[in-house]
């Protein structure tokens, strides 16, 4: 698997958790299980990655999870508040 396959499952495995971290007050616990718990599929993901495809470990591949991680969590955040903004104003329509 390379970098940029690897990138996007991490991205994709983050982003659920960032919508779940959109949801909770800033530094609850669930808003900590939010950041850490992707944490430990992506490091299953790397073993499994590394002993079952046998695919090698490099550094820069590091920064590349690291930005994948981020902006999903960021990006999810961004949509959870906009699908909240839009109940709250459909909610204040009158009819």
């Amino acid at each position: 698997m390379d970098n940029f396959t690897f990138a996007v499952f991490v991205f994709i495995i983050a982003f659920p958790f960032g919508f779940w971290r959109a949801k909770t007050e800033f530094k609850s616990r669930d808003w900590m299980l939010a950041i850490h718990i992707p944490v430990i599929f992506i490091i299953l993901l790397r073993l499994y990655n590394k002993y079952y495809l046998h695919a090698e470990f490099s550094w820069s591949s590091i920064l590349y999870n690291l930005i994948a991680f981020f902006l999903a969590q960021y990006l999810a955040g961004l949509i959870y508040k906009q699908i909240l903004k839009k109940k709250k104003g459909e909610r204040n329509t009158v009819k």
